[in-house]
């Protein structure tokens, strides 16, 4: 058994089903996130899923057999031609039984019957589900360990090379093409352009994966790239920051992108998509010339940074997965580049000033109000004058700052948000949340203390119960109030969710029984109330950084030097 087994936090899942009562009960009826899977998304069809399946990348697809425009058989064929890694879980009738055998056949790993399959059916299923999905995980990142034999200087002496020409300290041709053959690059060319290849969602896979496995995952995809360059498009690669891998883009005579260049970018995203737990997007500079004077060297590479930093607002606006060029893009009429927008157009202010957010949320309470406000007077706004996304985020920060200033921890959450946000929707998605969160703390500030007792009350009901199985339901009876008003009021008060922090409480005192106890990690799993082992271990990680096992190690060595 690895020493380093992969454990994921959520299983992110997508319900396929044309009948809504059926992905309402996937969401609602069932306590999934209780035991680690994520509904991520619903869709009517197959078509609509595949497209969400693109989008999200998601773990696992339950899906309807019989469905319109595309059925569960299509969809699933489908998925196993170009996102083999995802798992699909098939619902059937009694009468489509013969559907769900073909489906098993082409790479479903089962099947339930939406009448009689219960609860316990589909955790066992999507149990195994997660088994293979981090056997899968694990497999791969041993083998991308075993086949890593760079030399661990080389990937920043590539980067320094790249930023000694931007520089202007490589004086010379010949001591540029020595340096790349001791860097095992390809040679200088007449002309170059630059290239970004970055993962996105980044902040959120570093909350989900180790960073050693992040580590992993960004060396194999610069190996995919090399491959996929192949013969056909010369470009060195090199590596440019957590999130990032650099291109180096080689050609022969200073003109536009060749065919061949647009399909090697269009690998790239379909590769990363197919073998890659996440997606990623590449932005390309235009084509300069690389004069034989060394001194026109800087300008060149200089013009290509910003020309890549000028394409940040093309990815922000137009969303994950795709590829952008500099100039030639925008000539030849690219519809998934669209240009940015010139702060100097007639119909666009010159500093666009946004409504007044404490103004608009004024007796507003119902979220679905509050999500055509965010969309109608914000995001629409945004789309419309593209401001730079650095604009955009100093305004949510500053918006941020000004709400959250007696509240610490929701302060915290939040600009810790923010680092993450990457798109408009994901600016849009921020933007909720916190307008929900102001909206339900204005409420109970208005005549209520900042702690209620009802949830100081459910506070000790944790503490008193943490090892029996506890329920919102369970502590709502408790505080005689309804399910529904104590989550509500629970998150407003603490910040976080009332499942996070039991599992957190939980967490906390399996530290102590570690530090403090001999006993065994399984027997302290099932002490604190998580009696699954290997859910105990996976959250601990998650939550520690540490397995408990290693926990325990270096807090008994921190003792000893004590």
């Amino acid at each position: 058994m690895s020493s380093n087994p992969v454990v994921l936090d959520k299983i992110r899942c997508i319900v396929v089903d044309d009948e809504a009562l059926i992905r309402e009960r996937f969401r609602y009826a069932y306590p999934l996130e209780e035991h680690g899977f994520e509904i991520v998304g619903e869709a009517e069809d197959g078509e609509e899923a595949l497209e969400l399946c693109r989008q999200l990348s998601p773990d696992i697809v339950i899906t309807d057999v019989v469905m319109p425009r595309m059925n569960g058989l299509e969809l699933t064929g489908q998925l196993k031609q170009q996102m083999p890694r995802i798992k699909v879980i098939i619902l059937s009738s009694f009468q489509e039984f013969e559907f769900a055998r073909k489906a098993v056949m082409l790479g479903a790993l089962g099947y339930l019957l939406k009448v009689t399959s219960g609860y316990q059916e589909l955790l066992e299923i999507l149990d195994q589900a997660r088994s293979d999905i981090e056997a899968d995980r694990e497999k791969m990142l041993l083998s991308i360990e075993e086949r890593r034999q760079l030399q661990d200087s080389q990937p920043l002496l590539r980067k320094q090379l790249i930023l000694d020409i931007r520089s202007g300290t490589v004086h010379s041709l010949t001591r540029l093409s020595g340096t790349c053959d001791y860097l095992h690059w390809q040679k200088p060319a007449p002309a170059f352009a630059l290239g970004m290849v970055s993962i996105d969602g980044y902040h959120r896979l570093s909350q989900t994966f180790h960073p050693k496995d992040l580590t992993l995952f960004k060396y194999v995809m610069m190996r995919m790239i090399e491959e996929l360059a192949g013969q056909n498009v010369s470009c060195n690669v090199f590596d440019w920051d957590s999130q990032s891998i650099g291109l180096w883009i080689l050609l022969q005579e200073p003109e536009r992108h060749t065919e061949q260049h647009k399909l090697f970018y269009e690998s790239i995203l379909h590769h990363a998509r197919k073998y890659l737990p996440f997606t990623v997007s590449v932005r390309v500079s235009a084509v300069h010339p690389m004069d034989a004077s060394p001194e026109a060297w800087p300008a060149a590479f200089g013009s290509a940074f910003e020309e890549l930093e000028q394409l940040n607002a093309v990815l922000f606006y137009h969303g994950h997965g795709g590829y952008h060029e500099h100039d030639s893009a925008y000539g030849a009429g690219k519809e998934n580049a669209p240009a940015p927008v010139s702060p100097s157009s007639p119909d666009i202010p010159d500093n666009p000033e946004l409504p007044d957010p404490a103004e608009r949320l004024a007796g507003l309470d119902d979220p679905s109000h509050l999500q055509r406000l965010v969309h109608e007077e914000y995001i629409r706004p945004i789309v419309r004058w593209k401001p730079e996304p650095q604009v955009l985020l100093r305004w949510m920060k500053e918006l941020t700052l000004r709400w959250t200033a007696s509240d610490s921890h929701s302060r915290s959450r939040y600009l810790t948000g923010i680092d993450g946000i990457e798109t408009i929707h994901d600016t849009e998605e921020f933007l909720l949340s916190l307008f929900l969160w102001r909206a339900s703390e204005s409420r109970l500030s208005f005549d209520q203390p900042v702690q209620r007792s009802e949830i100081r009350k459910a506070l000790s009901y944790v503490a008193h119960h943490y090892q029996e199985p506890i329920s919102v339901a369970d502590v709502s009876g408790y505080t005689a109030i309804s399910p529904n008003y104590f989550s509500h009021l629970f998150k407003s008060q603490t910040g976080i969710n009332f499942s996070d922090y039991v599992t957190r409480y939980r967490i906390e005192r399996s530290k102590q029984y570690l530090r403090e106890t001999d006993k065994q990690v399984g027997e302290i799993a099932e002490q604190v109330g998580i009696p699954d082992y290997k859910y105990f271990a996976r959250i601990f990680r998650r939550l520690t950084g540490k397995t408990p096992s290693q926990y325990r190690e270096e807090e008994g060595a921190r003792k000893g030097k004590k």
